[in-house]
């Protein structure tokens, strides 16, 4: 019987604490790592647009299915532009993946996945950057910190300065809430280990009550026909020997109980009793417009090339005839632009829109620097939070409707660059349905923090006229 109460109330813990896990902390986990990514997408540009390292042609081509840290080895000094720029070019390719297509649920993480993340949080010190580091690769980015502000603009150094501030304040909130995570997922392992195995009906309860010899015989009897091919970890089951059998089994069993315990539910229970903060959810819709930044910068690389390409001609006599007569008369080049068929989605039916392309091109540019800047919570972002709430509201909703019509033109671009691009360049066309996939579920969830901002609203309205306590 007190075995069966331990087992119950650990059950409950440990359900209890996987549902705040799913629900809040792996979202602030995921909106950390969007954080990081965008102040990295920042660091990568500049380190770029300074000739400081070499960009690798290939990395929006990568196809990535799973975490993969970057090498951490030792490298020449004179290797930094090349060694160096892969290896960050790698490390911001795979923040994108985490924050765009690994799933932030239990479910989906492992004891394996949880280390694996934090090795790759480690392949640079952001907290002790230097150029005397021991390890290459921070003393790699150090030094190209200190070149890329060189001679910048005083804007230009406070970015990279507060990008690099963010990434070591983010790193830190990140490896903590992992190495809890960590502990978490063994406390789980545990549980999940008494609830398969010792429930099982083949397993010989009164047997393992003998002794820690016999419980561990019975767990080895039963393991693989019970749980397959999952792992199996001697010291944590060592531990349920202990939990079970050992002389200070009792105080073993409350630690579980303590490490399980969720240590910010007296916080959370208080902010539920005076209601959300309705400026800080929309600042939360704000925040999530701001995460299109480094796709929208993804795309713009594509598109550019694709329009290039797509007034590429090949160079027949011709046409080097034609080009070097515009050049002899100093002819402006013609305004590029292109009639772009798109569909509508639920009617089906198809209309023409006129792209001006430097126009459209240029357009982008704004959102990225704007969107980054509230990513970042630079000044951007600080401007908007000091305005009034209707006129957050009134922002939010003309960026998602401006996204939206971006996304559908993009989407319809895509296809249209693979049919009207010469058959000779068609190759070297760019898709983008990767990040056009990605920037959808930005706008998704960015439309959902909205909606759930007005749903909010418009409840406390109604329970204002009915005469109900505003502090629902």
């Amino acid at each position: 019987m007190e075995v069966d109460n331990f087992v119950n109330e650990l059950q409950q813990a440990l359900n209890k604490k996987q549902e705040w896990y799913n629900s809040v902390c792996l979202q602030d986990l995921l909106a950390q790592y969007r954080l990081m990514h965008t102040c990295v997408r920042t660091l990568y540009e500049n380190f770029v647009k300074k000739s400081l390292i070499v960009p690798d042609p290939y990395r929006l081509d990568k196809k990535i299915s799973d975490i993969i840290v970057p090498e951490t080895s030792p490298f020449a000094e004179s290797d930094n532009s090349k060694v160096f720029g892969e290896r960050f070019s790698d490390y911001e390719t795979m923040l994108d993946f985490i924050c765009t297509y690994f799933r932030f649920s239990m479910e989906n993480f492992t004891l394996q996945k949880v280390k694996k993340l934090i090795d790759f949080n480690n392949v640079f010190d952001w907290d002790n950057l230097s150029t005397n580091s021991a390890k290459s690769n921070t003393r790699a980015l150090a030094t190209t910190v200190n070149n890329a502000k060189n001679g910048a603009p005083n804007v230009v150094q406070s970015m990279i300065n507060d990008s690099v501030s963010k990434c070591s304040q983010a790193t830190v909130v990140i490896n903590k809430i992992l190495n809890e995570l960590g502990v978490f997922l063994r406390e789980l392992y545990k549980g999940e280990l008494r609830r398969d195995v010792f429930d099982h009906p083949d397993f010989d309860k009164s047997k393992a009550a003998e002794s820690g010899e016999a419980e561990l015989a019975e767990i080895k009897r039963l393991y693989t026909k019970v749980t397959g091919k999952k792992n199996f970890y001697n010291d944590l089951v060592n531990e349920i020997i202990e939990e079970d059998h050992s002389p200070q089994k009792e105080q073993l069993r409350a630690a579980v109980l303590d490490r399980l315990t969720i240590k910010d539910s007296v916080k959370t229970e208080t902010k539920k009793s005076t209601g959300p903060d309705t400026k800080e959810m929309l600042m939360q819709a704000v925040l999530a417009v701001g995460a299109t930044s480094p796709t929208l910068t993804q795309l713009h690389g594509k598109l550019s090339e694709n329009f290039d390409l797509l007034y590429e001609r090949k160079a027949t006599f011709f046409n080097k005839l034609i080009a070097a007569l515009k050049k002899a008369l100093n002819l402006k080049e013609k305004e590029r632009v292109c009639m772009l068929p798109i569909k509508d989605a639920k009617t089906g039916v198809e209309r023409i829109q006129k792209i001006k392309v430097l126009e459209f091109l240029a357009d982008l540019s704004k959102k990225e620097h704007i969107y980054n800047g509230i990513a970042v919570k630079g000044n951007e972002y600080n401007k908007i939070s000091a305005a009034g709430e209707d006129a957050v509201l009134s922002f939010v909703n003309k960026q998602i409707s401006e996204l939206q019509s971006v996304f559908v033109i993009m989407n319809s671009l895509d296809a249209y660059f693979k049919n009207e691009v010469q058959a000779d360049f068609r190759a070297r066309v760019k898709g983008m349905q990767i990040e056009l996939s990605a920037l959808r579920n930005s706008i998704i969830n960015a439309n959902k923090k909205r909606s759930e901002y007005a749903s909010f609203k418009e409840e406390t309205e109604q329970m204002r006229k009915l005469g109900i306590a505003d502090n629902v």
